[in-house]
């Protein structure tokens, strides 16, 4: 997918000034691109592994694994941190474990495979940084801000709030479908948190970046 407004020349562009992925981030991408695993592709790992990096969060949060490769672009920027992920569906999850293992992270990354409101609820831990990744699949947008609520709840002031798909591809100006109101929903609940400071960045299909004022 390349980012809202641009054309394919000037996203492969952007690609081409990221550094070369090892083999696995490459692996992962080849295996989402071919069986349509919804990843968030090189230029937003990247993003996502300085802005981990510049906050130097150690202990990272995220809603939707999926395959592991936006975990692996997190867990690099934290320089020997940690992730908690959460992933519903088992057959993701025990590919998710098997990539971290294979890019060293083994140790570090807790794959929990349950749903992630409910298991945000039972979870007593706190975060630097947070990457919610199932903006499209929640049901509805109480769910999408009891989502958000849980996560800020357990972030540190100085902490990072980030969400995928902050752009439904255009559709969060006239949102018309379940996902597109999750997504239009969450931008305004975040822009008007008093607790956060947020800008959204037109990359790819749009990062929702916030910060836990001090």
């Amino acid at each position: 997918m390349r980012t809202v407004g641009l054309t394919d020349e000037v996203q492969d562009y952007l690609n081409r000034l990221v550094p070369p992925r090892d083999p696995v981030l490459a692996r992962l991408e080849d295996e989402a691109h071919r069986e349509d695993i919804p990843i968030v592709d090189t230029h937003e790992g990247a993003l996502l592994y300085l802005l981990v990096k510049i906050a130097g969060a150690k202990r990272i949060l995220e809603l939707g694994t999926a395959t592991g490769y936006s975990g692996i672009w997190l867990l690099r920027g934290t320089n020997g941190g940690s992730l908690t992920t959460f992933e519903v569906t088992r057959e993701r999850a025990e590919r998710a474990r098997k990539n971290f293992a294979e890019a060293g992270f083994g140790e570090r990354a807790l794959v929990l495979e349950e749903n992630a409101v409910t298991g945000l609820e039972k979870l007593d831990a706190r975060f630097d940084a947070c990457f919610i990744d199932l903006l499209n699949a929640f049901r509805s947008e109480e769910i999408t801000q009891r989502a958000a609520e849980l996560c800020l709840e357990r972030l540190d002031p100085g902490g990072l709030l980030m969400a995928d798909n902050a752009l439904r591809q255009g559709e969060v100006l006239k949102p018309k479908n379940q996902q597109a109101k999750n997504v239009a929903f969450y931008n305004d609940w975040v822009a008007k948190h008093p607790r956060l400071e947020s800008v959204v960045i037109p990359i790819r299909d749009g990062l929702s970046v916030a910060r836990v004022r001090d």
